[in-house]
């Protein structure tokens, strides 16, 4: 696949310098993928005084390359750089010699006074330069805040309502002091009512009610200039900026990457659907392309949401590791890298951790990460004596070593989108042991091969495995010999055809709108169904009449039992139907359903629904099927 002047677009929401998970995976696709476009860039949608030196941090610590360039839309609206390198001098706080500054011991901060009314805050950074001054007045009610660059100029600043401290303006403000942008606020909500841009002659460009259609703009005006672009929306609420954007005349090739779950608690088919992926995901012809990570998730999606056409599952591809494989592996350690948040479940972790350890004293566990909870596993650790061999390592910028370094690594969270951690353990050669929670556990480890998948939330399980694994290193050496084998499903070049794949099929079908009428179904009904038993199995015929408008026949059709959830004993809750025959406006479909005994008889218990989902090529709805509910009459 040449490169044919074609641009790729990645939208995230903000990224930090040790950002994680989503962000990672953003910047390992756009590697991977770089050689395929002219150009690819990072687009980001929030203003950061030190954005410069992120991306320049970055940069070289993820070794993005010179054909990968980062974009953010204050910096599209100032029509110049705003954010400043690094490697520019700091210039040092000055005092004003007519006000007194009293330093703020332990906050590298001023409390600045004229006469005994203290009129600002000054703080300060490491290097001693300006980050942001507040300013009040006599009752000291906050007024302003300027945000400084590390030159020493107001890029930016921020006006409040005294009363409620509301932000009602924000003014943002090139190196040289030109106004570009003003952000106004409703006073007593703080809500957004205009925003508007500014020329280089600080007359107004442009007006626009909120941030959102900011950009909208920005992203239209991309589309317009780059008419091979295709833009890879990683976070839901970026999703309107591609979808029926105004500021555009060409429809934009949008490929929407789903990053976590889509089910809310208790996390399982048939679960509430949690509301932003669940609304892409009820709404797929929206988009060029919707790209899920697992196999599980997949099957959840089509079973949920119907079998469209533009549906894809590609995994997160295997990083190459740079450890170097002359250090010994200590069998006798456990890793966790995670973030120290409740949903990881770590103290799950410690507790199964001090089971194991009453057994084997040689046992280490090692903690990496940060985050709100890890006060309380330092508590738990020093209640129940555990200093000698548990520690809390920190944030690593290299899980690679970090993972080959132990004999085992372990994953207890609610749930993931992936769960990249058990990718990279495995990747260098270290099993996991994992709960069994959606997404990922299922999609890497093989259990009992290479790694174990155990009951989710048995914290008895997850030490019983801690400790079989310790006293049978034969075993560990062989779970670690296959956890390297099964990487090779999600090496570079197998993730990268999928990816291309992907493409291929986006440009190829620019426009996703229905080009002739497709045939709808007035009216679909259940004419009969015979049942046949096979040893322990039972076939559901299933045979369907519907009432057609006039238009270009359907491509395919499905059978979906609506209200049955239990995806482990049936597989699919569809299966497609064949077209028997058809007369005019009415056709007769027929389709069979394989289900074992358990099944069956749920099945002929239950007030059944179906729905028929029909498939047009570019395009998938459900509609419902008229049936009186019972399956065995």
């Amino acid at each position: 696949m040449e490169r044919s002047n074609r641009y790729f677009f990645y939208l995230t929401d903000s990224f930090s310098k040790n950002s994680g998970g989503r962000t990672q995976s953003i910047f390992n696709r756009a590697k991977l993928l770089a050689d395929y476009a002219e150009k690819s860039y990072i687009l980001t949608f929030n203003f950061k005084r030190d954005y410069g030196e992120i991306v320049e941090s970055v940069i070289i610590q993820r070794e993005i390359p010179d054909s990968i360039e980062f974009l953010n839309v204050y910096e599209f609206f100032a029509g110049e750089k705003i954010y400043l390198s690094s490697k520019i001098e700091n210039v040092p706080f000055k005092k004003e010699e007519n006000l007194d500054y009293r330093y703020v011991e332990g906050k590298n901060a001023y409390k600045v006074f004229k006469g005994e009314v203290q009129v600002h805050y000054v703080q300060l950074n490491k290097k001693g330069s300006v980050t942001y001054r507040d300013t009040f007045d006599e009752k000291k009610r906050k007024i302003k805040r300027d945000i400084f660059d590390s030159l020493g100029n107001i890029i930016k600043t921020s006006y409040f309502n005294m009363q409620t401290q509301n932000i009602i303006r924000q003014d943002f403000f090139t190196k040289g002091g030109r106004l570009y942008l003003r952000i106004e606020s409703d006073r007593t909500t703080g809500d957004t009512i205009q925003c508007i841009s500014f020329d280089q002659d600080q007359k107004i460009k442009n007006k626009f009610v909120n941030e959102d259609e900011m950009n909208k703009f920005w992203i239209g005006t991309l589309n317009e200039l780059h008419e091979n672009g295709i833009f890879f929306c990683e976070y839901r609420w970026l999703d309107h900026t591609l979808i029926d954007n105004r500021y555009t005349t060409r429809k934009i090739k949008s490929v929407a990457q789903i990053h976590s779950r889509h089910l809310n608690s208790p996390y399982h088919f048939g679960s509430q659907i949690r509301k932003y992926n669940g609304l892409a995901l009820s709404n797929l012809s929206d988009y060029s392309a919707i790209v899920l990570l697992t196999k599980h998730q997949y099957q959840h999606v089509i079973n949920q949401f119907g079998y469209s056409p533009n549906l894809y599952r590609i995994p997160h591809h295997a990083i190459e590791q740079k450890v170097s494989r002359l250090k010994r592996k200590n069998d006798n350690k456990i890793i966790v890298v995670s973030r120290f948040v409740k949903l990881k479940r770590i103290f799950d972790i410690l507790k199964a951790f001090k089971i194991a350890y009453a057994e084997l004293p040689k046992l280490k566990l090692e903690l990496w990460g940060a985050g709100e909870e890890e006060a309380k596993y330092q508590t738990f650790i020093d209640e129940n004596n555990l200093g000698e061999a548990v520690t809390i390592k920190g944030y690593t910028t290299n899980p690679h070593e970090v993972f080959y370094s132990g004999g085992i690594s372990i994953i207890t969270s609610k749930f993931e989108g992936f769960g990249i951690t058990i990718l990279e353990s495995m990747s260098n050669k270290t099993p996991v042991i994992a709960y069994d929670f959606y997404y990922g556990p299922r999609e890497l480890i093989d259990n009992n091969e290479n790694g174990y998948i155990v009951e989710d939330g048995n914290i008895g399980q997850l030490a019983e495995k801690i400790i079989y694994l310790q006293k049978n290193k034969k075993v560990l050496k062989e779970f670690s010999k296959k956890a390297e084998q099964k990487i090779m499903e999600f090496k570079p070049e197998v993730i990268k055809e999928k990816w291309l794949k992907v493409i291929h099929d986006v440009e190829l079908d620019e426009d996703r709108h229905i080009q002739s009428p497709k045939q709808k179904v007035l009216l679909s009904e259940v004419e009969r169904i015979s049942i046949k038993k096979e040893v322990e199995e039972y076939q559901l015929h299933f045979h369907i009449k519907n009432a057609l408008t006039a238009g270009t026949p359907n491509e395919k059709y499905f059978l979906y039992l609506d209200n049955y959830f239990n995806l482990d004993e049936i597989g699919n809750r569809f299966i497609e139907l064949m077209k028997e025959r058809s007369n005019g406006d009415k056709e007769w479909l027929k389709g069979v359903f394989t289900v074992n005994s358990s099944v069956y008889n749920e099945l002929k218990e239950m007030d059944l629904k179906l729905s028929l989902g029909i498939n047009n090529g570019n395009d998938f709805q459900f509609v419902d099927i008229l049936f009186d509910g019972k399956i065995d009459n």
